[in-house]
């Protein structure tokens, strides 16, 4: 839930910006403008650089730009209400943009760029850039005050591909969010409290024991999934809790399944398989094959009575002979085994 909850919120501004659609920037009046608009723009004037964004290869130091930031500002040639701000453009479109800002210096008009993209709000150094630009200028700080926006036009931004991420991630999100709300439902409606009540209860334990067992029980991971007492096994089956009477269990041993996909493994995971005397079966997955031996090694040591380890002999045995299975250790006697 936590983690749908991150991702929903993270891409929540961005999923309502691409709610709204297209606004055409030169319409948009300066209280008009925020972070939630996605706008196309026909860019005719700017008046230069206030930012050259780069990157450097920490091997060589060599450094590149990656893009520019010029000043434009709203409105069409009409507007009697304007104001200065932002535009980040790639730096394919420096040439375009440089002599485009001659012009505007010249007074001469310029065919216009159509530029498509997220408005975004400066953050502190981008803004910092941008005042000391209009200080510079011989703007004062009311000035700058009065006739510039804290935003940019970030071209690109939740266009194309970029949009379909915002999808893609805010899905995951959903996703992931009522997977945890169907997962609290069940554990608030009490449905996996009930099947361990009735394991205990057919195994002939109160919850009290269980309380007991399950608090000085051992634990092989992180997760405490699988717990090891004296008298019970607990492990969890998705979102349900079980527990095992360990005198039932007759055979423990691990699992390994290669995954491969077109005949290239792509990966392996690992289970303790544990069968009781009624033949059932449970595979309790863990993360890593130390575990599941360390699994292993401990019902070795504390259940006598229960066969540890695989071959195809005892498969056989279990499944074809069973009484002559019980014999090799839980059908001998208790205290021979101790």
């Amino acid at each position: 839930m936590v983690i749908g909850i991150v991702l929903i919120g993270v891409e929540f501004s961005n999923f309502k910006s691409l709610l709204n659609g297209h606004v055409k920037f030169e319409t948009l009046a300066p209280e008009e403008i925020n972070e939630d608009l996605i706008v196309d723009a026909s860019i005719t004037a700017n008046f230069g650089a206030f930012i050259e964004e780069y990157e450097e290869n920490t091997k060589t130091h060599v450094t590149r730009t990656t893009s520019l930031y010029y000043i434009i500002w709203t409105g069409d040639e009409d507007a009697e209400d304007f104001r200065y701000m932002g535009i980040k453009v790639p730096v394919a479109d420096e040439s375009a943009m440089e002599a485009m800002a001659e012009a505007t210096y010249n007074y001469e008009y310029s065919d216009p760029i159509e530029y498509s993209g997220a408005i975004n709000k400066m953050t502190d150094e981008e803004y910092g850039y941008f005042k000391d630009y209009f200080l510079e200028s011989g703007f004062t700080e009311e000035e700058i005050e009065d006739y510039t926006l804290p935003y940019y036009i970030q071209v690109g931004a939740l266009i194309g591909g970029a949009a379909v991420f915002v999808y893609v991630i805010l899905g995951i999100g959903v996703v992931l969010l009522l997977i945890g709300i169907i997962r609290l439902a069940m554990v608030l409606s009490g449905s996996g409290l009930n099947t361990i009540k009735k394991e205990l209860e057919a195994a002939g334990f109160t919850e009290s024991d269980a309380e007991y067992e399950y608090e000085s029980a051992k634990t092989f991971d992180k997760s405490g999934d699988i717990r090891i007492g004296r008298r019970m096994t607990f492990y969890m089956m998705g979102s349900k809790p079980h527990v095992i009477a360990n005198e039932k269990i007759v055979w423990v041993y691990q699992n390994t399944t290669t995954h491969r996909t077109n005949g290239i493994k792509t990966g392996t995971t690992y289970s303790v398989v544990v069968n009781t005397y009624e033949k059932k079966s449970m595979h309790l997955g863990v993360d890593k094959e130390s575990i599941a031996q360390e699994i292993l090694e401990y019902v070795n040591e504390t259940m006598p009575w229960a066969v540890v380890g695989y071959n195809d002999d005892i498969s056989k045995m279990y499944n074809r002979d069973y009484q002559n299975f019980l014999q090799l250790r839980y059908n001998q006697p208790r205290q021979d085994l101790f």
